[in-house]
């Protein structure tokens, strides 16, 4: 496991470790909540480790440039956002030399986007209490400073790489129909195979029109290839020929979505090769070879 996911992996951790104890041990009750005012679909962040954008995709969420994010880490992101707990007011007009005191001529911003772009709400976060789970807050509609409940340096002070989710995609096998090999780009003169479940609903079967298949294999291989993971994502661009055409396509028909993996450079002597997939904005990544081996499949081994 690469040092960049072992970072990511205990970021989640502390989180959530963090968040427990803040519900169970805070001392303090929650006079009221804030909350904007709007549905929130973008997350803005000018914190000490530079800018980040974090945008939702549906269900998934996208960074600015345009890594796939952890969508566990950015709904937390956004719910900590959307609900904030005030324990009091601390001063209804702060002055400058009060705001320094909390940390809020330097703080941390976070702003909240709708989907067409319109700031809804603004957030500055200042320094914690000596107890660590208490920050210091203020609105960017409101000269008051608050103390909100939650360490919000903890969730809001980190880089952009720590957000990066290296999971391409998954699917479960049951909900799978369609399995297209292509041996180069995904067009019809390339197709290897298809593979794809026939019949009344009650009673599918995975067929192929030129082969009779074992739908043992067929299964047990798409147990296999239900998810893949990426060593790295590959952000030197100059360094790709981004119009190289695919060594080998893979299309995997699964609950109404069609998942393309494309994989480059799979007869090169490199532990590693590049991939781009659909679900993952077919941003290019590394993915070990060890991992591709599953799909280095022909016909013959399905039947």
């Amino acid at each position: 496991m690469s040092v960049k996911k072992i970072i990511l992996l205990s970021l989640t951790g502390i989180l959530i470790v963090v968040h427990i104890f803040q519900l169970y041990f805070e001392p303090r009750a929650v006079v009221k909540e804030i909350k904007p005012n709007a549905a929130v679909t973008t997350l803005g962040i000018s914190n000490h480790k530079g800018e980040i954008r974090l945008s939702k995709n549906g269900d998934d969420w996208v960074l600015n440039s345009n890594h796939p994010a952890n969508r566990e880490m950015a709904d937390y992101l956004l719910s900590t956002f959307e609900n904030l707990k005030i324990i009091e007011t601390v001063k209804k007009s702060a002055t400058d030399e009060e705001l320094d005191k909390y940390g809020l001529n330097n703080p941390i911003i976070v702003t909240g986007y709708s989907s067409n772009n319109e700031q809804i709400q603004k957030l500055f976060i200042g320094k914690t209490t000596s107890t660590a789970n208490q920050t210091y807050i203020k609105l960017d509609s409101s000269k008051e400073v608050y103390l909100a409940s939650g360490n919000l340096i903890l969730a809001f002070d980190f880089a952009e790489e720590n957000l990066f989710d290296y999971n391409l995609y998954s699917f479960k096998t049951s909900e799978a129909y369609k399995i297209q090999k292509y041996n180069g780009k995904a067009v019809p003169e390339n197709l290897d195979f298809i593979i794809e479940k026939t019949g009344e609903v009650a009673e599918t079967k995975w067929a192929c029109p030129d082969s009779k298949v074992n739908e043992t294999k067929i299964e047990g291989w798409l147990r296999s290839a239900e998810s893949l993971t990426a060593s790295e994502w590959i952000d030197d661009f100059e360094s790709l020929d981004m119009n190289a055409e695919p060594d080998l396509v893979y299309i995997i028909s699964a609950a109404g979505k069609d998942i393309k993996i494309e994989f480059y450079g799979i007869n090169e002597d490199k532990e590693e090769v590049i991939v781009r997939c659909s679900e993952s904005n077919d941003f290019p990544c590394l993915v070990s070879k060890s991992k591709v081996e599953k799909y280095l499949k022909s016909i013959s081994d399905f039947e």
